[in-house]
């Protein structure tokens, strides 16, 4: 059985290693066999490192690492001087990114025995892509690898965001005026970020990142899992003595529904890979790399779940570092967290959590940034799932109290029922239970219903109010009706909640017995 391809994000590396590799040279076909530059915004961990190393090697005519793969027979393979620029690889937080650049711009040419002498990291550049045309007589290749990760990793700092962003727009202003001596650019990102002039100035950069033709040019499609990784699947079928549909469909929840375009949907490689290797369904990508900053913006300014968001395309695209907070939910699309599920017209799309493995880490590490210590919040969770398990009420009620007693009060929205129905649905979403919040039936909506093994909790929200009218109003709209025929109890739950005491005051419950 061939070794999977991680942590490797090196083609020639994969090939040598006889690892597995999930032929994409279809896609790159139609790119390389003419002068081009081209832009692609995917996040983090999602092969972005293996697709310029990929372009690199066909453009260096290693027509020898590419047996067998679909572009083997299909282009002539001529040699191109190439020029790397990895921002994972270029040094910028312990001096500036103008000094990381000419420093990685002097060690580049010295591989090509080439001597620069300019004093800007603009000039440099555009010496070295003078002097490797005038070396090898052909145009030169550029792939630029995560070019924002300098503006990404200060996204807590906008002042020294804006600095990077501002030396990258000089930077790449080069290129303006070279295309001549270009065969071909690739840019790769998390996010498309206004104001850098790569993307005015190149005026002829191709963005791919919703071309419908590409939407599946990085990530794994159901297709490619199954077939590229038979025998991994069959094993941890065996192992979880499972049938392979529902190995799958376990599988497709946890890590499938990346999309960029609403129909065509990806697995995110880094998180598959790691399950085919481990064979846990855990929290594998979501954990490399959390923004922690804003989580916390969004806790300020957003408190609400994620589902069927709208954004226009233009907003999709782009946003400012320097007024980051206006931009959340676009930066929560461009890094990952939220994927379109839906295309509702030319101009909007609907966003989701693309899995099960993103939205319940996301809302753990917001409800996490209320709680004091990782110890605190593994209790909470305990108490809260033991709570409804068994059907104890007043441990759950306890357990909410000290939960609202933690959040900041500028949040806390006055004498709204959604605050806290939201605030319980987040929890309860990271204990991994199945919540449906405002249930619509034909006789009015259900505020949240509660699956757990012993019982269906049926609750009604109150503000300052009554617990007796609550269940007076389940009752008298039967709620509970089309839940009778499961063989649970029903519990009909109505829970008021203090504005003052941030709190929850009263809570009642009693059981229908199911037929």
């Amino acid at each position: 059985m061939k070794e999977l391809s991680l942590p490797l994000n090196d083609f020639a590396n994969v090939i040598a290693g006889n690892r597995i590799y999930v032929d994409k040279t279809k896609f790159l076909l139609p790119l390389v066999q003419k002068q081009g530059f081209y832009f692609l915004s995917r996040p983090r961990r999602f092969g972005k490192s293996l697709l310029l190393s990929t372009f690199k090697y066909i453009f260096q005519g290693r027509k020898d690492l590419f047996a067998d793969l679909y572009i083997e027979d299909k282009i002539d393979w001529k040699t191109y001087p190439v020029i790397h620029l990895d921002f994972l690889n270029i040094s910028y937080k312990d001096s500036t990114l103008a000094e990381g650049l000419k420093s990685y711009l002097h060690d580049e040419g010295k591989k090509e025995d080439i001597v620069l002498e300019k004093d800007t990291p603009r000039e440099l550049l555009k010496e070295f892509i003078t002097k490797l045309k005038a070396k090898y007589q052909q145009n030169v290749v550029i792939l630029i690898d995560e070019y924002d990760k300098s503006i990404i990793d200060y996204i807590d700092e906008p002042a020294q965001a804006a600095v990077n962003r501002d030396t990258l727009k000089n930077f790449f202003g080069t290129l303006k005026g070279m295309t001549a001596d270009l065969q071909f650019i690739f840019l790769t990102g998390v996010s498309k970020f206004s104001k850098v002039s790569l993307f005015s100035d190149l005026n002829n950069l191709v963005d791919l990142t919703l071309d419908k033709n590409y939407t599946t040019l990085l990530g794994y499609t159901q297709n490619e899992v199954e077939t590229y990784f038979a025998e991994y699947l069959e094993q941890h079928r065996l192992e979880k003595n499972m049938t392979l549909p529902d190995l799958l469909a376990e599988i497709k929840r946890w890590y499938n529904g990346y999309s960029w375009n609403g129909v065509d949907s990806v697995y995110n490689p880094y998180s598959i890979l790691n399950f085919l290797y481990s064979g846990e369904f855990l929290n594998h990508w979501f954990s490399t790399g959390t923004p922690t900053m804003v989580v916390k913006l969004l806790n300020k300014k957003y408190l609400q779940d994620f589902k069927d968001v709208p954004l226009d395309i233009f907003e999709l695209e782009r946003y400012d570092i320097t007024q980051i907070e206006k931009h959340l939910v676009s930066l929560l699309f461009q890094t990952g967290y939220l994927t379109i599920t839906k295309k509702v017209d030319a101009e909007t799309f609907l966003l989701n959590y693309p899995n099960k493995e993103v939205r319940d880490s996301f809302n753990y590490f917001r409800v996490a940034e209320y709680i004091e210590g990782d110890e605190s919040l593994a209790k909470l969770k305990y108490n809260l799932k033991t709570s409804l398990f068994e059907g104890n009420m007043d441990l759950f009620v306890e357990n909410l109290t000290i939960l609202f007693a933690q959040i900041p009060y500028q949040i806390v929205i006055p004498n709204r029922e959604a605050y806290y129905q939201l605030i319980i649905y987040l929890t309860l979403k990271i204990l991994g239970l199945e919540i449906i919040a405002e249930d619509n039936t034909n006789k009015g909506r259900i505020d949240a219903i509660i699956f757990v093994p012993n019982y269906i909790y049926i609750i009604e929200f109150k503000f300052s109010s009554s617990t007796k009218q609550a269940l007076l109003q389940i009752k008298d709209k039967k709620y509970y009706e089309k839940y009778l025929t499961d063989n649970r109890p029903i519990c009909l739950v109505g829970m008021n909640f203090d504005y003052e005491n941030r709190t929850v005051v009263e809570c009642v419950m009693e059981k229908v017995e199911s037929v």
